[in-house]
C-alpha cells in the first residue's frame, strides 16, 4: 500500500474509533463515580445551605446518602416541624430501569407518593443553577402539601 493511502486509512480508522467512543454510554463504574463527585461537588453544597435555612426557621433538615428507593443517593429531609406527611424529602440517585442506560433523577417525596422531577443522562448534565432550582422548587412543594 502506498504510504500517503496507509496513513489516510490509519486517520479514517482512529477518527471512526473516536466517533463509536465518543456516542458509547459509559461503563456502570465511570457512571456511578461521576455521580459521587457530582453528589459531593454540585449536590450536597446547595442542600447544607438550605438546610441551614430551614433550621432558623426552626425546622430539623438532615441530609441523606444511600438511604432512598434507588441507590446511590443523596436526599434532604425537610425535618418540617407539625408536618402532616411522614417522608418529606428532595434528593437525586442513579436509577437502574431494564432496557435503558443509568439516569440520574431528581424527585421530590410528600407523603406517600413520590414525584419525578427531571432525568439527567449525564452527570455533566447537571449543574449548579439547575440543583439549586429543583431544591427551592421541591421544598416549596413540600410546605405547600404540609401547609395547615
Amino acid at each position: 500500500m502506498k504510504e500517503h493511502n496507509r496513513l489516510r486509512i490509519e486517520r479514517l480508522t482512529a477518527r471512526y474509533a473516536r466517533r463509536i467512543e465518543a456516542t458509547r454510554a459509559p461503563t456502570e463504574a465511570d457512571f456511578l463515580r461521576e455521580f459521587a463527585e457530582l453528589r459531593e461537588r454540585v449536590l450536597r453544597p446547595p442542600m447544607e445551605e438550605l438546610a441551614a435555612e430551614l433550621r432558623k426557621a426552626g425546622h430539623a433538615p438532615r441530609i441523606v446518602i444511600d438511604e432512598g428507593h434507588d441507590t446511590p443517593s443523596i436526599e434532604l429531609a425537610l425535618g418540617l416541624r407539625e408536618a402532616k406527611a411522614t417522608r418529606n424529602v428532595v434528593g437525586f440517585c442513579v436509577i437502574r430501569w431494564s432496557g435503558y442506560p443509568l439516569q440520574i433523577l431528581a424527585y421530590l417525596e410528600v407523603n406517600p407518593t413520590p414525584f419525578d422531577l427531571e432525568r439527567f443522562a449525564s452527570a455533566a448534565d447537571v449543574g449548579a443553577d439547575r440543583v439549586e432550582q429543583l431544591l427551592v422548587d421541591a421544598v416549596e412543594q413540600i410546605m405547600v402539601c404540609n401547609a395547615p
